[in-house]
């Protein structure tokens, strides 16, 4: 243990980035020399000093001795470095575009000049989009082109990897790229070659720019471009604290902890500053605020289904604000204590990704023993948290679970990828990697992987678009030979009922049993199965498309790793019917089911099983089904209750009332009574984001209790059979410690001894009904 006292937490820290000059950045590249080219027109006038700085950005090698003598003493023609500055961002096409000239000044603007249009733009049906990556912040070689045709409505995208990039000139660019991927109506982009040129036209910037699509035998089509801007997307953050969440990290100082690179430079990063860096116009929204707790009661923690609930509510309120947008909610503590430490919202009001939440009183405060630093470790983590989390919302995977996604099948729209377990990204756990937090920090540049760079930059847009597609599309059921799977391990996915028959609008859940087959003791993450980040559903009705499923919610958690013996065995449950692409399973018919789970060095394929989805059974569930089979039925019943969805708190009403023999009922009764076995917080809204404000819906428990012990508990098999066991048996724990916090002590034992007695007859294992009589034992 280090001697050194605790650094005190700064108060005041910093929220606003400080950073190098991007010219003096070891990371930015200004753009591309040629050593062995001449003067443009093999001349330089002896008079123009300036024609022989090889870099144009840069500051003359002055001062220089006034007037230069003539005749000037240079041999001609003059053989100097070419340079051509940086080209790297987005442009359109502009076919009735005039460009307009740049009056010389003594120093070079640091980006291209926006050429004024002519006095008139007829209609032009088609609209190009070009994104080239060659220089800035980390260049990824890339040129990907963006087609949208208005009549006939076509679309199309393409991604080429850079062969050539030649500068022949001061400020006369030309880059070649092979198309490498496709994706839609290929003719719109045809050929295989692509070739981008950026030239000056007078002055010192470049004033033209065209691109030019060969090879593949086509006839070679030449588009004029204009530069729009240095960043490939913009987006815009709206950060927001509630109040009892303590002071948040924005921004964090890279050289204030001395556990990082010696060659990092040291500078203050913004949330911004690192989604700019990314190649995004990150842009932070004027309206964050801190949100008061007033009337939020004691209950200072929150719950998934109470986060999900503020965010339908913020983005129903704010639902105006631009696709590229994302909310950011720093709050105090998740129910799940302090493993928390952020989580993304996958479905939030009519899109998606548009939401996360950090959690500033979670692990991510608990600095190792010994730390040099201990305030710069919790300001470090913070800020990575953000980062991390919001790295999601642009739909980046954790980086050891790209290949999740597998197994794939031909047709999926992005390139398959690897899982990168030793990246020192933003999406990487800084402790799994080998030799931990430190070996991670030691080598982390405060920045993306070059995979996860491509994606952000060049993907088709919707996919990274947030509250647009997810990129996980149409995977089937067979297991690549890339898995290579070592036999090690066995997963099982299973109903956990002696049928696999359900009935019209019972909601369908899954229980997942992975098993350690091996000859030794293995360690696994004791939330491998629940976490939702680790697994993948795939579901397809026979004779339709696989879909993927995926959670509604997905935690970032410290992982607590538990020791498998041979034989020992992890579960996890989840209802599958409704996922973030809405209902997968809502129709009459036999469906298959196989799930994946990533253990970082393998993916583990279940079985597949076949289950059958009954008729309606009567006029009720016929005329239901419009209003049940919705979105936000799915969230009420994904989240066990959203009250701030009272669309779909009236149909599942309307279902208890008219549908009472379908098991579908259980779910519902659940649902719409569990918000009120606490005192739930709900995000209050103004007529302005000044005026947001979290407070307390008390809690009804007495009310909540007798719904629940009649859903639970009347009929337990047919609860248990619906539910299954994992989430019923959960249930029943939750109903007894609320009705014991409400002062019901009676209700509460006996709620567990009937809790019990379900267990010995469903033949539960037996360590858990022992789990369960030793906290009965300890209340009686």
């Amino acid at each position: 243990m280090s001697d050194t006292p605790e650094t005190p937490e700064n108060p005041d820290l910093p929220n606003e980035a400080v950073t190098v000059p991007d010219e003096e950045h070891p990371d930015y590249i200004a753009g591309t020399i040629s050593e062995d080219g001449e003067a443009e027109d093999g001349v330089a006038e002896a008079d123009d000093p300036e024609a022989f700085t090889p870099n144009p950005l840069g500051p003359l090698p002055g001062p220089l001795p006034g007037r230069l003598p003539r005749p000037f003493p240079l041999p001609r023609p003059i053989p100097i470095p070419q340079f051509c500055s940086a080209v790297s961002g987005r442009y359109r096409y502009t076919p009735f575009v005039r460009a307009t000239p740049f009056p010389i000044s003594p120093r070079l603007p640091s980006q291209p000049i926006v050429p004024r249009p002519g006095p008139f733009i007829p209609i032009n049906l088609l609209s190009i989009k070009v994104r080239v990556d060659v220089d800035r912040f980390y260049p990824q070689q890339r040129i990907s082109i963006e087609v949208s045709r208005l009549f006939p409505r076509s679309t199309a995208h393409a991604i080429a990897e850079v062969t050539s990039d030649i500068c022949s000139g001061f400020n006369r660019r030309t880059v070649t790229a092979a198309i490498t991927y496709r994706d839609g109506n290929a003719s719109l982009i045809p050929g295989n070659t692509v070739t981008f040129k950026a030239t000056r036209t007078s002055g010192f910037n470049y004033g033209s720019y065209s691109l030019r699509l060969s090879g593949g035998g086509i006839t070679p089509r030449t588009y004029n471009l204009a530069f729009e801007s240095r960043y490939f997307d913009p987006v815009e953050f709206e950060v927001d604290r509630v109040s009892n969440a303590g002071t948040i990290v924005t921004a964090y100082n890279t050289g204030s902890h001395p556990t990082r690179p010696a060659a990092l430079p040291s500078e203050t990063l913004s949330l911004e500053t690192v989604y700019q860096r990314a190649g995004f116009d990150a842009t932070r929204s004027a309206g964050s605020a801190t949100i008061p707790t007033v009337g939020a009661g004691a209950n200072g923690t929150w719950s998934d289904a109470e986060m999900h609930n503020a965010m339908v509510t913020f983005w129903s309120r704010f639902s105006n604000r631009p696709q590229w947008a994302m909310w950011v909610l720093y709050a105090a503590r998740h129910d799940q204590g302090r493993s928390l430490g952020g989580v993304m919202f996958d479905d939030i009001g009519t899109q998606h990704r548009q939401g996360t939440a950090v959690f500033t009183d979670s692990f991510i405060q608990d600095v190792p023993p010994g730390d040099p630093n201990p305030a710069a470790w919790r300001n470090r983590m913070q800020f990575w948290t953000a980062i991390h989390e919001m790295g999601h919302a642009f739909n980046l995977a954790h980086a050891w679970q790209k290949a999740l996604g597998a197994p794939q099948a031909p047709g999926d729209p992005w390139i398959p990828l690897a899982n990168e377990p030793e990246a020192r990204s933003y999406m990487n756990y800084p402790f799994r990697v080998s030799g931990g937090q430190s070996a991670f920090f030691s080598d982390f540049q405060f920045r993306f992987s070059d995979d996860e760079l491509i994606f952000m930059r060049h993907a088709p847009r919707r996919f990274v678009q947030m509250g647009n597609s997810n990129w996980f599309v149409n995977h089937g059921f067979e297991q690549p030979d890339s898995l290579n799977q070592t036999g090690n391990w066995a997963l099982v996915i299973r109903p956990n009922r002696d049928t696999n028959a359900y009935r019209f609008l019972e909601p369908v859940t899954m229980e997942l049993k992975l098993t350690n087959t091996g000859d030794s003791t293995a360690a696994v993450d004791h939330e491998l199965l629940e976490d939702g980040r680790h697994i993948n559903v795939f579901i397809q009705r026979e004779g339709g498309l696989t879909k993927p499923w995926r959670p509604m919610i997905t935690h970032c958690h410290e992982e607590e790793q538990e020791q498998l013996d041979p034989g020992g065995s992890i579960y996890g449950a989840h209802m599958i019917s409704t996922s973030t692409d809405g209902w997968l399973i809502d129709e009459p018919g036999f469906y298959k089911v196989q799930a994946a789970v990533d253990l970082g060095d393998e993916i583990v394929v279940s079985n597949v099983l076949r289950l059958f989805v009954g008729s309606p059974a009567s006029h009720g569930e016929e005329a239901l089904a419009p209003d049940y089979f919705t979105e936000d039925v799915g969230r009420v019943l994904a989240f066990g209750g959203a009250p701030q969805l009272e669309t779909a708190g009236t149909a599942l009403k309307t279902l208890t009332e008219t549908c009472k023999d379908n098991p579908a009922v259980k779910h519902a009764e659940v649902a719409l009574s569990s918000p009120k076995l606490r005192d739930f917080k709900v995000l209050a809204v103004g007529d302005s984001r000044s005026e947001l404000k979290v407070k307390t819906e008390n809690a009804k428990v007495s009310q909540a209790a007798k719904t629940q012990s009649t859903a639970l508990l009347k009929s337990p098999d047919v609860a248990a059979d619906t539910l299954g066991h994992i989430q019923y048996f959960g249930y029943l724990r939750t109903l007894s410690e609320a009705m014991e916090d409400a002062g019901d002590k009676t209700g509460a034992v006996k709620v567990m001894e009937d809790t019990i007695k379900v267990m010995k007859k469903r033949d539960i294992l037996a360590s858990v009904i022992d789990n369960i009589e030793a906290r009965l034992k300890r209340r009686t």
